[in-house]
């Protein structure tokens, strides 16, 4: 019985010095709790949404490259671009507590955020470039979300139809400009051109999920030129900074110093536009062996991106 009593003072003492205290700190303390992260420190008012964003939820493994300006990279020699470029491509930029993979778990799956600010949202639209006859993450991205799924791929050689629900197939691909591809003839659209022929114009696409075997390096600076991508909430790419073998036939060769710092400057207009890396894989089939003190590389990286402009 005494134990009991003791209790229930310990609680009366508890509730009275809690509202003392909400009197004392006046009608603004609820929000002022509410605006604290989960480190404790309270977050600011003037902060930007993506700020705020990562002081509410802080990165444990933050291992952010930050980019000169395109004048400096110009003057770096290939070592020197070359160790920045794997230096950056495998950091993150932004903290996604749900990861999740959708298609398969080997390549043909992608990663993509499922945080609430970032996750697609009702009547989701999605365009996926670069099939091969693998539907896996268009499948997976219907069934998880049910969005509105377009498929894009002119070297399957088979027309244009419904693949399931919701997903509706293209022999289109995607490049730079409009005209057939050269040497293959495949129809080729731009980003804006394709939204333009489907009727997404003034639809904010969710998910742009591009795997196009280098035409990334003709479509990507178009997107950029065009502001086509403003309204895109989560972005995976492919990047291959090269697919050209060795001598060997076995491993692919080292990227020349032109690519690298081409890739690394559409990395810095993403990045000033808004795009954050939050996850990124090595694609183990493109190794090749750096010059550079012999070092194990790759060419091939599959890079996904939140947009937080656009959260």
């Amino acid at each position: 019985m005494r134990g009991r009593n003791t209790v229930l003072l310990a609680l009366l003492f508890l509730a009275g010095f809690t509202t003392v205290y909400i009197l004392h700190s006046g009608p603004g303390v609820f929000q002022r709790l509410n605006r604290q992260s989960a480190t404790g420190k309270e977050i600011p008012r003037t902060l930007s949404k993506a700020d705020e964003y990562r002081l509410r939820y802080p990165d444990p493994h933050n291992d952010t490259v930050v980019l000169p300006p395109k004048e400096v990279m110009q003057k770096m020699d290939q070592g020197a671009l070359g160790d920045l470029y794997h230096k950056y491509i495998n950091s993150l930029q932004i903290f996604c507590r749900k990861v999740i993979r959708l298609g398969k778990l080997d390549d043909g799956g992608w990663d993509f955020c499922d945080d609430y600010r970032f996750r697609p949202r009702n009547n989701c639209l999605v365009y996926s470039y670069g099939i091969q006859f693998d539907f896996s993450f268009d499948d997976a991205i219907v069934k998880k979300y049910n969005c509105e799924v377009h498929s894009f791929d002119p070297s399957m050689r088979v027309g244009d139809h419904k693949h399931g629900t919701n997903v509706f197939f293209h022999a289109t691909g995607l490049s730079g400009d409009n005209n057939p591809s050269r040497g293959t003839g495949w129809k080729m659209r731009t980003l804006q051109k394709q939204r333009e022929e489907l009727g997404h114009s003034k639809r904010p696409i969710d998910v742009l999920k591009i795997d196009i075997e280098e035409y990334e390096y003709l479509a990507v600076p178009n997107m950029l030129e065009t502001g086509i991508l403003k309204d895109i909430r989560q972005m995976a790419i492919e990047f291959h900074v090269t697919l050209k073998p060795d001598r060997s036939r076995r491993f692919k060769e080292e990227p020349p110093r032109d690519k690298y710092f081409f890739a690394l400057s559409l990395f810095k207009d993403l990045y000033d536009l808004g795009f954050r890396i939050f996850w990124t894989h090595r694609n183990p089939t493109c190794k090749f062996f750096s010059k550079k003190g012999h070092v194990e590389r790759v060419t091939c990286h599959e890079v996904s991106f939140v947009n937080i402009n656009n959260m």
